[in-house]
């Protein structure tokens, strides 16, 4: 009876885990649609074309800044941005896709991809690390 109780109960975990992971509903916003988590807490700058997500917990976010490509190649976008955000390592990940790595005002380490074309630039942050990111980055579109 009991090895019957202890594996309901990690039955339980495995699909409050993934469960959790898999319930996500559409949220559209000016430039944009993504899948949000149930439970994030979503904050939109319309002032800064930034929309932000932050896990229930807040051990992690993910940023999505479209803002108008006003001249300059994307890499001019990509070195503006990690210079204004004190990054590293900057690399060329597609023809107009680059990343790069800082950490912000509280030392947590972030990732950074810059890309978009010739009438806009899409910045993409994500702080710490959260299994949702993946999910939400795939369903990420115009």
């Amino acid at each position: 009876m009991r090895k019957v109780r202890v594996f309901a109960a990690l039955v339980a975990v495995v699909l409050g885990v993934w469960g959790g992971l898999a319930e996500a509903a559409v949220r559209k916003f000016d430039q944009f649609s993504i899948d949000v988590p149930d439970g994030w807490k979503v904050e939109d700058d319309k002032e800064n074309y930034t929309v932000s997500f932050t896990a229930p917990d807040d051990s992690a976010a993910l940023t999505v800044s479209v803002t108008a490509a006003e001249g300059g190649s994307m890499e001019d976008w990509a070195k503006a941005y990690q210079e204004e955000l004190k990054g590293k390592n900057l690399q060329k990940f597609s023809e107009n896709g680059y990343m790069f790595e800082f950490e912000n005002e509280n030392g947590v380490g972030c990732r950074a991809t810059v890309s978009g074309d010739s009438k806009r630039t899409v910045l993409l942050v994500a702080i710490g690390e959260h299994a949702a990111f993946e999910k939400m980055l795939n369903s990420l579109e115009d």
